[in-house]
């Protein structure tokens, strides 16, 4: 039982059927992967045909770890993260090697690598999978490893790859995870259990891998808010189209980028005297572009309107036919969360905003056409109370400045302010002497306050030290 779902009810209502078509979809692209490269060729698999970060012929195709990070989404995603995962990989001029091949030339490096990959390849052939235990270099890759493993035997490894949500299957039902064993033999583990299981009894891989992420999903996966250009100009376009996109077209496919610092370089390129180039934007676009279908979205106009919320049904892709808006990714739109909100979301006036899980709750909680405004400020419980004259203080500098910095010696209630403080103000939220976490943003200005006390009966004691000009934001 997880989260109130049993394994064995959730599996029997699990409509099989409507994975046919990603499963058609996935081992199509497993059968790309083995006619461009195919097991015999391993032993003489050049280098510029395996790292990311080569420039090669348009002819040659993918590499090899493009392919696999990229051009195989529903083989199952390795996507995100740091590009380490391939164990070596060239960036910015350079070579980058996991530990065991530092210090060798590339080609040796390679060489050694390549050694491993097919040793793995012809153990798991001839059924010998302790072997894998012993192949040290590939424990720096261990996504990469096993989607490689189970791309080319798929008779004997699940297509799920990260070695946290393989221990946390296997918890699930009910083995015993180990830290610290290698991810292709958790996945091994897994398989073995799914096999004892006879809710699982006929069920191919990539049913078992989508049932587990649907119902069980271990991900950590952030609610991202995309506004369908300036204002919602394309959102009758997106709606109808089934998709999000966004802007920065001269960057070109963002799949080529192996970090977010490499993406940088390329906006810093092109904007050179604007925000265009920052890191927070690069990131943002590196977290659209590895959007993964189940992900949810919200559309926006402005910062008071939700247009739809969204959940994403496919990868992005780069499409340079469009007129603009060349980055894309599918998602299937619902419209009757579309509302006005009561207070206007001041973090939304940018293409890219994180939504806290609660606010959308939400939103999904309301339907156009109720006539309901859904409050999205924190909720107020019984009689208003007044707050102390020194808790005003600060909240009045607060309305002024938008945001307070807090200090004062350990155990005067510095975090702790941010609950609600105790009886007589516990029907008062707005008492409490707000963090940023719970403040609007607005820069540059801020106001300092010290809080000497905090205890059940004496409340705390905020004093306004100074208002000056600040670059904090």
């Amino acid at each position: 039982m997880t989260n109130g779902v049993d394994v064995r009810t959730a599996a029997a209502e699990f409509d099989r059927t409507a994975v046919a078509d990603a499963e058609s979809a996935a081992e199509d692209e497993r059968k790309q992967v083995l006619s461009q490269f195919p097991l015999e060729q391993w032993p003489q698999l050049p280098l510029e045909r395996y790292a990311l970060g080569q420039s090669a012929p348009p002819e040659s195709g993918p590499t090899y770890c493009r392919l696999m990070e990229f051009g195989t989404p529903h083989l199952g995603s390795i996507k995100g993260g740091s590009a380490a995962k391939h164990i070596m990989y060239h960036h910015s001029g350079e070579w980058r090697l996991a530990a065991p091949l530092r210090g060798m030339d590339p080609q040796e490096a390679w060489a050694e690598l390549r050694g491993q990959f097919v040793r793995a390849f012809d153990a798991v052939g001839a059924g010998d999978f302790e072997a894998l235990d012993d192949l040290e270099m590939l424990r720096y890759g261990p996504t990469l490893v096993t989607k490689s493993l189970a791309a080319y035997f798929p008779q004997h490894f699940l297509p799920i790859y990260a070695a946290e949500h393989l221990r946390t299957f296997v918890t699930l039902l009910g083995g015993e995870a180990r830290a610290g064993v290698p991810a292709a033999r958790t996945n091994r583990q897994l398989r073995e259990l799914v096999r004892t299981r006879e809710e699982f009894e006929g069920w191919a891989g990539q049913e078992v891998m989508r049932f587990l992420y649907k119902h069980f999903n271990p991900r950590q996966r952030t609610i991202w808010k995309v506004a369908p250009g300036e204002r919602g100009r394309l959102w009758e376009e997106c709606r109808a189209g089934g998709f999000i996109c966004v802007g920065w077209d001269e960057l070109g496919d963002l799949g080529q980028y192996q970090s977010d610092t490499e993406l940088k370089q390329t906006l810093d390129a092109h904007w050179t005297r604007s925000s265009g180039g920052s890191l927070t934007l690069a990131r943002r676009l590196l977290a659209f572009r590895d959007l993964e279908a189940g992900d949810r979205v919200v559309a926006n106009r402005g910062t008071d309107e939700v247009l739809a919320t969204g959940r994403v049904d496919g990868s992005y892709r780069y499409d340079p036919d469009r007129p603009e808006f060349h980055h894309v990714v599918p998602v299937t739109w619902d419209t009757s969360h579309a509302q006005k909100l009561s207070k206007p979301q001041h973090g939304w006036r940018s293409t890219f905003a994180k939504v806290d899980p609660s606010l959308f709750a939400r939103f999904t909680a309301h339907h156009a056409g109720s006539g309901s405004v859904p409050d999205t400020g924190q909720a107020q419980t019984g009689t208003p109370v007044a707050p102390p004259e020194d808790v005003q203080v600060v909240l009045d500098a607060l309305e002024r400045k938008g945001q307070v910095i807090l200090h004062g010696p350990p155990g005067t209630g510095k975090t702790g302010s941010r609950s609600p403080p105790p009886s007589p103000w516990t029907a008062a939220r707005a008492c409490s002497v707000p963090t940023r976490a719970n403040v609007p943003r607005r820069r540059p200005r801020c106001c300092t306050a010290t809080v000497s006390a905090w205890s059940p009966s004496i409340p705390p004691t905020a004093t306004r030290t100074s208002s000056r000009a600040s670059s904090r934001t």
